[in-house]
């Protein structure tokens, strides 16, 4: 698709996912609004192609002036926050709002930036496709240590409301990632986690084996362009996952950035409640054969970013 000159919003622009999204479609010279909390020099928002609008998205009067004039919508805001009532808020409440006032100023494309913890991992299935049963309020699920308990039961209930105002017309695609790796100052997998995993504070279950599914966050913007370019993947969700890394692993690889750093805590299976889990196994099959998908950047290219910066940082006793 090209989109020299297309008017486009971007939500949580000021945040990793938000401000990719937008430096990706302000290189391609589109006509990017992006939508903040407070304007500030926010990374990866300093192209002349991109102007900030400081606002709440979750107010309608905001959501509509927000999406009027725009042909795209990417909607990447959301909350991992511990507060109940806030996650419903922003990720439920603020999701019908923004896709209701997008249908209504005439959005051609809703693109909605969801997360693998939608899925009931505790619901016995095997693989968690697209099709695989979704989180529902008023139950209790194990989460990741990169979200809140309530993260992946209220991005659920965001999808059904923007099922709603798809139902009424609204061109939308749902993308579910992964862990997603790449740098950014808010990044949960290259920063918060690892600065917990150097604290010790990240536990691994029993021998460490569950699978974390992953992508880049370049590959995001890659799905991003594929679903602009392919009408089919209107109507669609697609889970965007470029491979699986065993969570133990994952933590040694952390570690090895931070020497004497304390071994992870062990929590023994036997203290797990059945099917207390907190990811499966999600492929990736219906982007690749849908959309024509695959990566452009490896794990190792993560992985490889984030401990450079971490390196950095400590060199120059920042952290």
């Amino acid at each position: 698709m090209n989109l020299q000159g297309v008017p486009v919003l971007v939500t949580g622009a000021s945040g990793f996912v938000g401000s990719r999204i937008a430096a990706w479609l302000a290189a391609q010279r589109a006509d990017v609004r992006a939508l903040v909390r407070k304007i500030a020099a926010h990374p990866g928002l300093d192209s002349p192609h991109i102007t900030q609008v400081q606002g709440d998205f979750t107010d309608p009067l905001t959501a509509r002036y927000a999406c009027g004039g725009r042909e795209l919508v990417f909607h990447a805001a959301a909350t991992i926050g511990k507060d109940f009532s806030e996650a419903l808020h922003v990720n439920v409440t603020g999701t019908a709002v923004l896709s209701g006032a997008a249908r209504t100023t005439g959005c051609q494309r809703f693109i909605h930036l969801s997360t693998l913890s939608v899925y009931d991992f505790s619901s016995g299935w095997e693989e968690f496709t697209e099709n695989a049963p979704l989180r529902l309020l008023g139950k209790t699920y194990a989460h990741s240590p990169a979200a809140s308990p309530h993260y992946g039961t209220t991005k659920a209930e965001a999808e059904r409301a923007l099922q709603v105002e798809m139902s009424h017309g609204l061109p939308a695609t749902i993308l579910r990632l992964g862990a997603v790796l790449g740098l950014h100052p808010t990044s949960s997998w290259a920063v918060k986690v690892p600065a917990k995993v150097r604290a010790g504070k990240v536990p691994v279950l029993g021998d460490g084996s569950d699978i974390m599914p992953w992508t880049h966050v370049d590959n995001v913007t890659h799905a991003i362009g594929l679903a602009l370019d392919r009408s089919e993947s209107i109507g669609r969700a697609y889970n965007v996952v470029d491979g699986e890394v065993a969570w133990r692993d994952f933590i040694e690889d952390m570690r090895s950035w931070f020497p004497g750093c304390p071994p992870a805590p062990v929590i023994p299976v036997e203290t797990m409640k059945p099917g207390d889990r907190f990811i499966g196994p999600c492929p990736s099959e219906r982007l690749r054969q849908e959309l024509g998908y695959a990566p452009v950047r490896t794990y190792f290219d993560g992985m490889a970013e984030a401990g450079a910066w971490w390196h950095k940082q400590m060199a120059s006793g920042k952290v």
